[in-house]
């Protein structure tokens, strides 16, 4: 367990969620740690558009 997720523990989370852009390498490092992937978003209105953002949740 990463430290900000030992810290997180002793404040009484159960659980954590985090995310990222689906075009970063950060999805890897997040799987590698334990995290599933639960869900993500796309924002394709043309001024605004962007990669789909991924979502991950992690028991600790």
């Amino acid at each position: 367990m990463e430290y900000w997720e030992k810290d997180m523990k002793s404040q009484g989370y159960g659980m954590l969620l985090t995310s990222t852009q689906a075009d970063e390498q950060a999805q890897h490092f997040y799987r590698k740690l334990g995290y599933k992937d639960c869900g993500g978003f796309v924002i394709d209105i043309p001024k605004y558009a962007q990669p789909m953002e991924l979502f991950f949740i992690k028991n600790i």
